[in-house]
């Protein structure tokens, strides 16, 4: 049998069949896209609760499970199709890591912190998401300011420096006080650092110029805390611009920026931040000692540095412990030079002996080291006043533990200026003992500082060495 397979477009029948069957295929794809429609809702609705879920999680410092939700919401969500979902995944994605690298893995932390941030630049341009842009950038600046911390601290802290100057393109003092002031900080705390490698005096004082621009925004009264911040951030650019200029006038300006953060940072509000601010009061109050009235700052230090230890104990704090006990051994120190030498000479030996309780040599080798070395200072200078032999002998034995930590391959500049202590200490011994045998340890210790106080490089102190030796060697005759 052959079927006819052509069609009678005039049967209403067969219209009928044809045009149910159509009917029924636009009714499927009707269907059919209702539901994926449907389908493509619900997922779009229950990610965006799983991300604000997440975002939540990372407003409550809960980091590794919010963390835990972006990286697999990521799996989901496409760079193309979803652009701002996913800038705003990467961006947080970015700060969680950016948490974890203070608590541990801090290096690889924040190269991940960075990576992302970076991720949600990509989205987040200057004329699309302005706003956005300047937030992430501000993000990016802060995890290159912590990695200089660890690595390259010069290349990193310029990456920081460059971020924050974009962010600030778009948060301007009118439009974006905050953030505005916020960046400014930001700003100053990298410059401060930069000036640690390089261009001392320019870097300080643009991180003074870009505190000040913080402080038009941040009043004691709107602001406090982020002015008390901001002032101790201020202090200590001014404290570091003393270094190389007007020591003087700097140092005073970093006093009296270190006591207006203290107006906000009581003892009782904020003990933290009072124990960190008066430890910086007091060096620099010791710093001022250098130039005028040692006995008046020199007192005011020790009485900072005191009222900082009320809160650095031993126990909860033993590291800020041990730094503070640092330093106000050597306000004891130099205030023995004009008061009291026996008494405070042997207030800094106990606090530099306390100290060593933390600082350990396995623990803490180069802090170790320092504390030894200030150690032999502090003998040394005691020698002068009483049991002249004893004290010299443990000076000697105290210069020959931080040498065990400065050696001449690791820390040439700090072997050398402790080989030129010991060997002005066995100059002294040899007064009293043993003339021609420690008139030699004396000249040989020289000797081995001049390894690396070379005419060419240290000349000042090539100098200063050549003279010690030429004075020991006029004993010898």
């Amino acid at each position: 049998m052959i079927f006819d397979l052509t069609f009678d477009l005039n049967n209403p029948w067969l219209i009928g069949i044809i045009g149910g069957a159509i009917g029924a295929i636009l009714a499927g794809l009707i269907l059919y896209y209702l539901f994926e429609y449907r389908k493509e809702k619900i997922i779009k609705s229950t990610r965006k609760s799983i991300i604000n879920n997440a975002d939540r999680l990372l407003e409550k410092n809960m980091i590794d499970d919010a963390l835990k939700i972006y990286l697999d919401i990521l799996k989901i969500v496409s760079e193309k199709k979803d652009p701002d979902i996913y800038a705003h995944i990467k961006n947080n994605e970015g700060i969680c890591y950016y948490y974890l690298a203070k608590m541990n893995n801090k290096e690889e932390s924040l190269i991940k912190a960075i990576r992302a941030y970076e991720e949600a630049l990509k989205i987040c341009t200057v004329k699309k998401y302005p706003v956005d842009y300047a937030t992430t950038q501000n993000n990016l600046g802060n995890a290159y300011n912590i990695l200089a911390e660890v690595r390259d601290k010069e290349k990193n802290i310029t990456k920081a420096i460059q971020a924050n100057k974009k962010a600030l393109k778009i948060y301007t003092v009118k439009k974006y006080p905050v953030d505005y002031a916020r960046t400014q900080n930001n700003l100053g705390n990298a410059y401060n650092t930069l000036a640690e490698v390089r261009d001392k005096e320019e870097n300080n004082t643009k991180a003074i110029q870009a505190n000040k621009k913080a402080l038009k925004i941040y009043t004691i009264k709107k602001y406090p805390i982020d002015y008390a911040r901001t002032q101790n951030n201020l202090g200590n650019a001014y404290n570091t611009l003393a270094e190389v200029r007007d020591k003087e006038e700097n140092i005073t300006k970093a006093i009296r920026a270190y006591e207006d953060a203290l107006i906000i940072y009581t003892i009782e509000k904020y003990p933290i931040d009072y124990a960190r601010t008066q430890n910086n009061l007091g060096n620099a109050y010791n710093i001022l000692a250098e130039v005028q009235d040692k006995k008046k700052n020199n007192t005011k230090a020790i009485r900072a540095y005191e009222d900082s230890l009320k809160i650095y104990t031993v126990e909860k704090y033993p590291i800020d412990y041990a730094m503070t006990q640092n330093n106000l051994g050597a306000a004891y120190n130099t205030l023995a030079k004009v008061k009291d030498k026996e008494k405070n000479v042997t207030k800094a030996i106990r606090t530099y002996e306390d100290n060593l309780k933390i600082y350990t040599i396995e623990k803490y080798p180069i802090d170790y080291a320092m504390t030894q070395n200030n150690l032999g200072a502090a003998y040394n200078t005691l020698a002068k006043v009483k049991d002249k032999e004893k004290n010299i002998t443990k000076a000697i034995r105290a210069y020959g533990e931080a040498l065990k930590i400065y050696t001449v391959e690791k820390y040439p500049v700090n072997y050398a200026t402790t080989q030129n202590n010991l060997g002005n200490i066995y100059n002294t011994l040899a007064e009293v003992k043993d003339k021609e045998e420690n008139i030699t340890k004396a000249i040989r210790a020289h000797e081995e500082a001049l390894k690396i106080y070379t005419v060419k490089k240290y000349p000042l102190n090539y100098k200063i060495v050549k003279s010690n030796m030429r004075n020991i060697k006029q004993k010898m005759k």
